[in-house]
């Protein structure tokens, strides 16, 4: 795992309306049972948080996006934000240069003025249908031996590869954590203040023992595992379905979700896949 200061992007989720509804979504929308819409003042403390971000965080691993450092506006469909056009503005002062503002959306709204405000505009309409991970099924229920299970976690390519988040609870070290906490009514992230994002991963040990061993970003898994966005149902381990049994999923209270057996798991059978690759 990396810190955040070594991230290519960190991004500011600020909401979680979506019109898509994705199989094992990163950010576990459909299993939402308390909408929001991050509030102008949050955001603009998001984006101060982060202003020295691009340009004084360290090098990337891997040299991601070129080396160029991006602040991230994602959701849920962060154009579906009520205040959507008062955020552009914020991040547009707050984030002078171009290239180090991003968006993540899947909607063609705004679709001309993202360009002219987003030097980075990750437009995902999911055509033709993608590939998804099965992120709520849990390594601990897949991976029995726990040194084994923490050496995966510690190559995860989501959090090696992909971005830090700030949320309606906090900083994390990792959006899908981010995501979990916020599905599974977690303890929230840090504090949302200047420079959070230069802080030690060992800082962040709480948020790593309690979502990392949740999450199935880091299980090695053949492509034929990952589901078509367009299916409309989750692939879920047997502790993450108890609790968001009992915590009302309404994805799960509909029955769109597939028990993952995890007896029938065996790494050394896996032909494991990049679960970023969603080809």
């Amino acid at each position: 795992m990396i810190p955040p200061s070594q991230h290519w992007a960190i991004q500011i989720d600020v909401t979680n309306r979506c019109r898509v509804g994705c199989s094992n979504c990163t950010r576990s929308l459909a299993h939402v049972t308390e909408p929001f819409d991050m509030s102008v003042d949050a955001f603009a403390t998001a984006v101060g948080a982060l202003a020295e971000f691009p340009e004084h965080s360290d090098a990337t691993p891997l040299g991601q996006n070129h080396g160029i450092k991006v602040v991230g506006v994602i959701g849920g469909e962060p154009t579906l934000h009520p205040q959507y056009g008062e955020l552009c503005e914020i991040i547009r002062a707050g984030i002078p240069n171009r290239r180090n503002r991003g968006l993540w959306t899947s909607s063609q709204r705004h679709a001309n003025d993202a360009k002219e405000m987003f030097g980075y505009v990750n437009f995902n309409p999911h055509l033709p249908p993608s590939r998804h991970h099965p992120i709520l099924v849990a390594i601990e229920d897949v991976i029995p031996d726990e040194d084994r299970m923490w050496e995966l976690i510690e190559q995860c390519p989501y959090q090696t590869t992909w971005a830090s988040s700030i949320g309606p609870k906090g900083f994390f070290f990792c959006e899908v954590a981010a995501s979990l906490d916020l599905v599974f009514g977690g303890p929230g992230g840090m504090p949302v203040v200047p420079g959070c994002w230069r802080e030690p991963l060992e800082h962040f040990r709480n948020q790593i023992d309690t979502w990392c061993p949740r999450c199935g970003g880091a299980i090695p898994m053949s492509k034929t595992r990952h589901r078509l966005d367009v299916e409309h149902r989750d692939d879920v381990s047997a502790s993450n379905l108890r609790e968001l049994e009992e915590r009302g999923s309404p994805r799960i209270l509909r029955g769109d979700y597939v028990v993952f057996n995890s007896a029938s798991y065996s790494e050394s059978n896996e032909r494991a896949s990049n679960p970023l690759d969603y080809i």
